[in-house]
């Protein structure tokens, strides 16, 4: 069955992860903070779980969206994208405009048409292609990049209770992405998304998010739980498979007796 192919495939990533990520922690040197000398276990206990907590984009979310990907039929790049060396003025203006009105929600753009507008502005590339590209900068560029069909996709794992200003960030984050992609493939096509792993609220993540998600559009831009992991696998109800496969894993032996080992 479909089912069971998916999740003998996120369990043998998720353990394979927590394994990983084990092994590295006890690699590691322990720094020595105040409160150990008050509450030593519960000090370490709270640093190794909220090291796992704040990694999971990384070593949990990204390697299982790829390894569901793969078995869907989507190439995994592994590179990552090229900014310009020097943005042209009409694009990095362009992009600021749109920035700025989607920040003060003047309701000018919204996520469909800063797209477009982005799209448009380079195509005057295709006759005219900027000659010097580099390296992103440091968080700017794309943890999960999948193609299928000659369309382009680009994801981001975040926290599932963003702040505001991370909101903000977020929706800066696709439309750099765009601005990136099109100024170096302005034929191409591109999907991008920041993707909330999970819904961490008993009813809708958007009415419980600050702001609604403003300035960051909810299907357009964010993805939720199901949005992206039914996406990855062509399976409905991923997520659900995924929760069944934690469970399990909290059986397994092997699973059980690594992390254990992190708090002896």
């Amino acid at each position: 069955m479909a089912d069971d192919l998916i999740k003998n495939i996120i369990k043998s990533t998720v353990k394979k992860s927590i394994i990983s990520y084990v092994e590295k922690k006890l690699d590691s040197d322990y720094n020595f903070q105040i409160l150990d000398l008050l509450i030593p276990k519960e000090r370490r206990i709270r640093s190794i779980v909220g090291g796992l907590e704040t990694s999971m984009g990384r070593t949990l979310w990204e390697p299982l969206a790829k390894a569901l990907a793969i078995n869907n039929g989507f190439t995994i790049v592994e590179s990552n994208l090229d900014a310009p060396a020097n943005m042209p003025s009409i694009l990095s203006n362009t992009l600021s405009i749109i920035i700025e009105e989607r920040k003060k929600g003047s309701k000018t753009y919204n996520a469909e048409s800063s797209h477009e507008n982005i799209k448009k502005v380079c195509q005057s590339f295709v006759e005219r292609p900027i000659e010097k590209f580099e390296k992103a900068p440091r968080g700017k560029g794309v943890d999960i990049w999948l193609n299928k069909n000659g369309i382009d996709y680009f994801f981001d794992t975040k926290t599932v209770q963003p702040n505001v200003r991370s909101l903000t960030s977020y929706m800066e984050q696709v439309l750099i992405w765009y601005s990136y992609y099109y100024s170096k493939n302005p034929g191409g096509e591109a999907v991008a998304r920041i993707v909330f792993p999970y819904n961490p609220y008993t009813s809708d993540f958007w009415n419980n998010t600050k702001g609604r998600g403003f300035p960051l559009e909810k299907d357009l831009e964010g993805w939720v739980e199901n949005q992206f992991w039914d996406f990855c696998s062509g399976i409905n109800g991923t997520y659900a498979l995924i929760t069944e496969s934690f469970s399990e894993l909290s059986e397994d032996a092997i699973v059980a007796s690594k992390i254990e080992s992190m708090f002896s």
